[in-house]
């Protein structure tokens, strides 16, 4: 498929991806909800069967007391018929009985009794005497004799804290009412003899009244607070019950087991199937996002000036832009694919190779910048500035380079135009200087040339009258030759000056080139009445520069120097130009005692075509500012300590090829 071209099904797969994933969660919640129905129905029908259970064993518990307190009762009506009137045993087996009665399981702690008026006659064992009887004796008398059968007294509690139960039984003998025989049961003791131990496990079994209060109890410990409870009264027993509580559940293995796995395997599977969604869902938003990616990149690509190109290791171009075809005129058909040397190259010329970068052994490809030139198809040379970046693939593995390329030939032309134009105008500068100096150098050569006219004049008219010496000729001629040479040194420094040459970056003595500035400008520093201070260090190094165009900035400065000290007064007008060593450099000063440069104009300046003379150009500064930078120098001003502006002119002392 062409790069070009994408897949558009994203709607149509996020329409079915829907249902894609509904329908195996609704599966899921559906086998969650039976399994969760089963789980329910199987605790509650557990939950029934030990509530059944539960009701099961408490009747039970209950017949198995209530039996017991019958037969208790049954067994101490029999020993009533034993008593005497008096309240003694008649034999040794009544005694016996009691005995057994008192200290086996029956859970009696006294036996009672009374005459037939319901007086005290004896108590066994005797250590109880006297026994805490309940509140409702009498009446439990008063019914018992009434109903002929026993009765029971409501459940009392005694000073120790302990709960009893009263009963008493109307006895009779042969042939009349004899009187009672009255039983105190201790409620704790009858659980405890009981009671079985495999009951007590499993409940917790407790004595209760009408009022639900807790009278006697198999233990002390809480039950579960989910656990269940029934509970059973005894009837004609003076509102006694039992309430039976269970400690845990009797859950049954299998069944939970079973579950349990369900339930794990549900889980497990819903986990699975949540993880593939969101992976799934993720791999989708990461197709989504590439697509989106490549078709923002495609746009960029497309949209974009910069020509683009790839290339791997053995510089084959793998892909080109359309920035990049228009750019050198051949289509990406004949580029991509291509090996060197390339159709773009010039006939003789080549793209340098670039290294390998060892990504596995660390060496971290660093990018490259360049400028070349390629041909376009129609014959025309192109300056192109690329940036070249290791292509790094997924694993790490360096595979080629992408090189982004920027047209620049209009600017190198544009660049070539400013030089041949920075040129003409420092050339023109130096034309309107001489034209301003003209008046100075006129009268300045005026001197020598009167003078030689003077002797030329004099040596004639002493040859034609016949009068001459040969040692005064020789002094004649002598001065004449003197006064030739200065005025041609006046032009030769003028020629030098103002004519046009290529710039040359020589060795030069900077020192030099200040003393022929001065040189020039002698004559009008007369005129103007300024004294120049020359200062110049000895041990200057030297310099690579221009020197006319360095002569150039300072007689610049210091025509500008004297310009400034117009209304100074004459005593006052000096114009100092030192010279002295930095650390990498030169430094050259120029101060003068002018007025200074006001605040609001000192940033402009430098300016083109800004001036403060009425008859300036407003270009020597600018010019003078550029020649500095030219030569990786500096220009600039500061306020003179004494009144004034001086000017700094600083020059590196490096030579060209090591970038100064």
């Amino acid at each position: 498929m062409n790069s070009d071209e994408l897949p558009s099904g994203a709607a149509q797969g996020a329409r079915t991806g829907i249902w894609f994933w509904r329908l195996p969660a609704l599966a899921i919640a559906a086998l969650v909800a039976v399994i969760s129905l089963f789980l329910w129905f199987g605790l509650r029908q557990e939950h029934e069967e030990r509530r059944a259970a539960l009701v099961s064993d408490t009747l039970w518990m209950e017949q198995n007391l209530r039996y017991h307190f019958e037969s208790t009762v049954d067994q101490l009506a029999r020993i009533g018929n034993e008593f005497g009137v008096g309240g003694e045993l008649h034999s040794e087996a009544a005694q016996d009985k009691v005995r057994e009665l008192l200290q086996g399981d029956s859970g009696l702690f006294a036996i009672l009794w009374l005459n037939s008026d319901g007086q005290m006659l004896s108590t066994l064992p005797a250590s109880a005497a006297p026994v805490q009887l309940s509140r409702e004796h009498p009446v439990a008398i008063g019914r018992a004799r009434t109903l002929n059968r026993p009765s029971y007294a409501h459940p009392y509690k005694q000073d120790d804290g302990l709960w009893m139960l009263e009963v008493v039984l109307p006895v009779f003998g042969a042939n009349d009412f004899n009187g009672y025989a009255v039983g105190v049961f201790s409620l704790s003791r009858v659980l405890e003899k009981h009671v079985p131990w495999w009951f007590a496990e499993r409940y917790r079994i407790t004595f209760s009244d009408d009022f639900d209060n807790e009278l006697a109890t198999t233990t002390r410990a809480e039950s579960p607070g989910d656990s269940q409870s029934f509970g059973v009264s005894f009837d004609q027993m003076g509102g006694l019950g039992i309430r039976v509580e269970s400690y845990r559940a009797t859950t049954r293995l299998m069944p939970s087991i079973v579950v349990g796995v369900l339930l794990a395997f549900t889980l497990i599977l819903t986990w699975s199937l949540w993880t593939l969604r969101n992976r799934m869902l993720r791999l989708q938003e990461t197709e989504t996002a590439l697509r989106r990616e490549h078709a923002f990149r495609l746009a960029l690509e497309r949209s974009t000036l910069v020509g683009m190109r790839a290339r791997n290791l053995a510089g084959r171009i793998t892909h080109v832009n359309a920035a990049f075809c228009r750019m050198v005129g051949w289509p990406t058909e004949a580029l991509v694919g291509r090996a060197e040397p390339m159709p773009f190259w010039p006939e003789g010329e080549e793209e340098p190779r670039l290294p390998v970068a060892d990504v596995a052994g660390g060496t971290t490809p660093s990018p490259h910048t360049y400028e070349a030139r390629f041909v376009h198809r129609d014959g025309r040379l192109l300056d192109l500035m690329i940036y070249e970046a290791p292509l790094i693939d997924a694993n790490g593995v360096h595979t080629g380079w992408v090189g982004s390329m920027l047209d620049i030939t209009e600017r190198k032309r544009a660049e070539a135009l400013a030089r041949d134009q920075q040129e003409q105008l420092e050339s023109t500068a130096r034309l309107v200087t001489m034209g301003e100096m003209a008046s100075t150098l006129a009268h300045e050569l005026n001197q020598p040339l009167s003078a030689i006219a003077s002797y030329s004049a004099g040596c004639l008219n002493a040859l034609k009258a016949g009068r001459y010496d040969e040692r005064q000729f020789t002094d004649i001629l002598g001065k004449i030759n003197h006064q030739a040479q200065r005025a041609g040194k006046i032009i030769h420094r003028i020629y030098g000056f103002v004519r046009r040459s290529e710039s040359r970056r020589d060795k030069m003595n900077a020192n030099a080139a200040v003393l022929e500035a001065t040189g020039l400008l002698e004559a009008e520093s007369l005129r103007r009445k300024v004294r120049m201070q020359i200062e110049l260090a000895m041990d200057l190094p030297a310099v690579y520069g221009d020197r006319v165009m360095i002569e150039q900035v300072m007689v610049n400065l210091i025509r500008n120097g004297m310009d400034a000290m117009r209304e100074t007064p004459e005593d006052q007008r000096v114009l100092s130009i030192h010279s002295r060593s930095i650390q990498g450099g030169i430094r050259i000063a120029v101060e003068d005692r002018g007025s200074g440069i006001r605040p609001e104009i000192a940033d402009r300046l430098f300016d083109s075509f800004f001036t403060t003379k009425p008859e300036g150009m407003g270009m020597g500064l600018k010019i003078c500012r550029s020649i500095a930078e030219q030569h990786n120098g500096r220009l600039w001003f500061e306020a003179a300590p004494a009144g004034g502006t001086c000017f700094f002119l600083q020059l590196p002392t490096g030579k060209p090829e090591d970038g100064q």
